[in-house]
């Protein structure tokens, strides 16, 4: 192989690159025997370099375990070369030395381009002078003896103890064993093309042209998703096409937008005209549409996220997590269907500075050694990301998607993370304008149900809201009919920047007169501003917060030990939701789940846990995997103090939680049957607006009968059914 080769050091890695432009090879190790012999005597010669990259239209980089494979076979060859060709027959006897040093070199040179096959040549070759040997003379069998014993025997063992031969004699194909990263010559990112060998497929699926495919790998109790992407399966005119207009971007250098949103759509109309441009020059046949997808692969490249906006256009895709040093690992994910999964794609240095030079220009925030933490919102994705000398490995990111519509009640009950019951009671809490705290770890699923709460509040009501992280969906809420204020302030860890902190936007919610109070998370100072006002009432309708813990007593000890609330003004709170993922019945995947409703009693002075201060209104029955109602619900404090508030018995408030639980329900149910938009937001706000407009109709008239209010909800359902075709 007489392509161009080069090795520098990126980092602290020694990288040899080969270009294989105009070569027959096709830039493949595993494919090419002609790669394989080139890349065979590149490490001969060059033996200590970490990565070996093979540049073609398509990039192959081989490293970790598949090159140490390569260079075992290299270092095999090479010494039995200098060698085992030196002494091929004793000195006293010279007759068979030309005819085993020709067949000899023509093994060598076919184990150089497949060992495989060149390994069952020498093995040939053995057994023939073998049979040779037997029916010889016995200064013949003596001298072939010897040529077995001392060269092809030694050569034999070291081949089939290499980790390739053993491997391709197991039946693995050189690519399951070298497992190349792969790429489009334009791209930095690569990706694992070879599905794993001990894998077992148990879920694949398209998303806007990418082909994805779940494998289990049972040695590690994990999964893979697997991706392969629509820019890795393009024609050698189609990249040349791409890597011509990527050239010609980056030597004109065209005035960008700083906004990378902005540069991105100028990107892709520059693209466009230089791919037909090129392709008119050329003589290239493309259509229109196959331009339009190569300059939107271009701009997804360029000013976009690269591959990562594959993964956020799969909606199973919940969280991706890069972490440092980049490149090392794989990228790994949370998938809503199969937990968390190690993917097939490796970021590189040059990615992670990339993403980081768009991030910071998007939230117009520093980071740097000073500030080394950066937050932002990104369209419906929530990125965090962190360098030195906070990470000591380099940058690691975080990107969280939220949900494209806001979470409902009902659509919990259908994913299994509450029971009709359970949402029954909490759109009852809301309803009764208790003080609410939803407790829970990160990933719980805290502020999905803040938001599904919010539907909760019927739309007559005014809401203010208080984030540092833009999560609750303000706008589709606002959309709905909704009344909504939204502040938001300067996280704490975020750096930089001249903003309100939590408490001044406390404080200014609290004047801006009578509404419902929704802070995204109470951790700071804000927090005794916010008990302040729960415990005199300036609160208005009632207030809704998420905050760290993972039992009703961690939220306890958060409040008065972290935050320093006194012990009195806890007891504002009224009740405390706690959310967790849990390894069900001990096994290796989690599920999300509602795991406990707690009411915060008044008798206790100094701690709610040693003087019966907190009632279980549901728990979590883990052998079941469901949350069940306690026995104390109805006899609670809580709804005793509805009760007082509505001016009605417990009883009937209980009665009025059982007709939203049947409600919820019955909507689950119907959607069961393929009717799933009955379980969006807007659905569930002309739900929640029906029966209370029954419920307020049947108070005119002096008293409400539950039964018939249900039936008269169900009269309208089924006519909202009817209506929907």
């Amino acid at each position: 192989m007489g392509c161009e080769r080069r090795t520098t050091t990126l980092g602290s890695e020694r990288v040899m690159k080969i270009r294989c432009s105009g070569c027959s090879g096709g830039a493949s190790v595993e494919k090419s025997s002609e790669c394989m012999r080139g890349v065979l005597g590149a490490l001969v010669e060059e033996p200590d370099v970490d990565v070996v990259v093979l540049s073609g239209s398509y990039e192959h980089e081989y490293s970790g375990v598949g090159l140490q494979a390569l260079k075992e076979v290299a270092e095999i060859l090479d010494e039995f070369r200098r060698w085992s060709l030196a002494n091929l027959t004793p000195a006293d006897c010279r007759r068979c030395e030309a005819s085993r040093r020709l067949q000899l070199s023509r093994a060598l040179e076919e184990l150089s381009g497949n060992p495989l096959s060149g390994l069952r040549r020498l093995e040939n070759l053995c057994q023939e002078i073998n049979a040779k040997r037997a029916r010889g003379a016995s200064n013949c069998r003596s001298c072939r003896s010897e040529f077995i014993k001392n060269t092809l025997e030694p050569l034999l063992n070291s081949l089939r103890g290499s980790a390739l031969l053993r491997a391709a004699q197991a039946g693995l194909k050189y690519s399951e064993i070298l497992r190349p990263l792969v790429r489009p010559c334009f791209l930095t990112t690569r990706l694992s093309m070879e599905p794993p060998p001990d894998g077992e497929l148990i879920d694949s699926y398209e998303v806007e042209g990418c082909e994805l495919k779940i494998y289990r790998l049972p040695r590690r109790l994990q999964h893979l998703y697997f991706l392969v992407p629509p820019e890795y399966r393009l024609t050698h005119d189609q990249v040349a096409l791409l890597r011509h207009a990527r050239q010609m971007i980056v030597e004109q250098c065209p005035a960008l937008d700083p906004n990378p949103l902005q540069a991105r759509k100028q990107i892709a109309r520059l693209g466009e005209r230089l791919i037909i441009e090129r392709a008119v020059k050329e003589r290239i046949q493309v259509s229109r549409e196959e331009v339009r997808a190569l300059a939107s692969y271009l701009a997804k490249f360029t000013a976009g996220l690269g591959l990562l906006e594959s993964l956020l256009q799969d909606p199973k895709v919940q969280d991706i997590y890069i972490d440092a040093p980049v490149g090392t690992t794989p990228v790994h994910i949370l998938h809503h269907d199969h937990d968390e999964c190690l993917t097939n794609i490796f970021l590189t240095p040059d990615d992670a500075e990339s993403m980081i030079s768009k991030f910071r220009a998007l939230s117009g925030r520093p980071f740097s050694e000073a500030d080394p933490v950066l937050d932002l919102n990104l369209g419906e994705v929530r990125i965090a990301a962190i360098g030195p000398p906070l990470s000591p490995g380099g940058l690691a990111f975080a990107l969280r998607r939220h949900k494209p519509t806001p979470w409902t009640l009902p659509q919990f009950i259908r994913a299994k993370f509450l029971t009709p019951h359970a949402a029954g009671l909490l759109s009852l809490l809301v309803d009764a304008q208790v003080s609410l705290l939803i407790a829970g770890s990160r990933g719980a699923g805290k502020t999905s149900l803040l938001g599904a709460l919010m539907l909760e509040i019927l739309p007559k009501f005014r809401i203010i809201t208080i984030e540092d992280t833009r999560e609750l969906m303000v706008e589709r809420l606002r959309g709905l009919g909704y009344k909504i204020q939204s502040l938001q302030v300067q996280s704490s860890v975020s750096g930089g920047g001249i903003e309100f902190r939590a408490e001044e936007a406390l404080r200014a919610a609290l004047r801006l007169g009578e509404s419902v109070l929704i802070i995204g998370e109470v951790r700071g100072e804000e927090a005794r501003v916010l008990y302040e006002a729960m415990r005199v009432g300036a609160a208005g309708n009632s207030v809704m917060g998420t905050i760290h813990g993972a039992t009703a007593r961690d939220v306890f000890e958060r409040v008065v030990h972290d935050l320093r609330i006194p012990p009195s003004s806890f007891k504002a709170t009224e009740a405390i939701v706690v959310a967790a993922p849990i390894r069900v019945r001990g096994g290796a995947s989690r599920a999300r789940r509602l795991v406990q409703v707690v009411e915060v009693r008044r008798g206790w002075r100094s701690d709610p846990v040693a003087e019966n201060g907190f009632g279980n209104l549901m728990y979590f029955d883990y052998s079941a995997d469901c949350l069940r109602p306690a026995r104390s619900l109805r006899k609670s404090e809580l709804i005793a103090g509805i009760a007082g508030k509505w001016g009605v018995t417990p009883a009937q408030v209980m009665a009025n939680l059982e007709l939203r639980a049947r409600i919820y329900e019955s909507l689950v149910e119907e959607a069961e049957l393929g009717r799933t938009e009955l379980l969006e937001a807007p659905f569930i706000v002309k739900t929640n607006l029906a029966w209370h407009s029954l419920l307020e109709e049947q108070l005119q008239r002096g008293g409400v009968d539950y039964r018939e209010l249900f039936q008269r909800w169900r009269e309208w359902f089924d006519s909202a059914l009817d209506q929907r075709g």
